[in-house]
This record gives C-alpha cells, structure tokens and sequence, in this order.
C-alpha cells in the first residue's frame, strides 16, 4: 500500500456529454495543473485531460474503517 493522497473528484465527463461525475478515491497521481493553474483528471489515454469543479482530499483510512466496522459480503 503506498502513502499517496486521494480525492473524490468533481468533474466534467467527456464520455457523457459533459455530465457532471463524482469519481471516488482518485489518486493524485491522476491529477495534474495546466498552465493557467486549472486542475485536471487523466481518465484514460482517449480523455487525458478533464476539467475538474472540486477535488475534496478523503481519509486515507476511510475504507478501513467501513469494513472494521461492517465486514465484508463473505462473513
């Protein structure tokens, strides 16, 4: 497991018309500014740049937690 940020993402996805798109747990790594200080998503290498409205930084434990507290489907 490796120690990079995520974020749940805001977007605007090209692949439906633009719709505004939570994309949940995206690495950083996925994440870059342009020139003009934008952020924007790599979905894929035929969307490499989204514009993204809102990226909220989520708890690196959040999924963790749920299952401690819940367990999983196959208990």
């Amino acid at each position: 497991m490796t120690n990079e940020k995520h974020f749940d993402v805001l977007a605007c996805d090209p692949r439906f018309g633009h719709k505004e798109t939570t994309f949940r747990s995206v690495p950083a790594s996925q994440l870059k500014q342009n020139d003009s200080g934008e952020t924007r998503l790599f979905i894929n290498n035929f969307y490499p740049s989204v514009e993204v409205i809102t990226a909220t930084l989520v708890d690196a434990d959040k999924g963790r937690s749920y299952f401690d507290k819940y367990g999983t489907a196959n208990e």
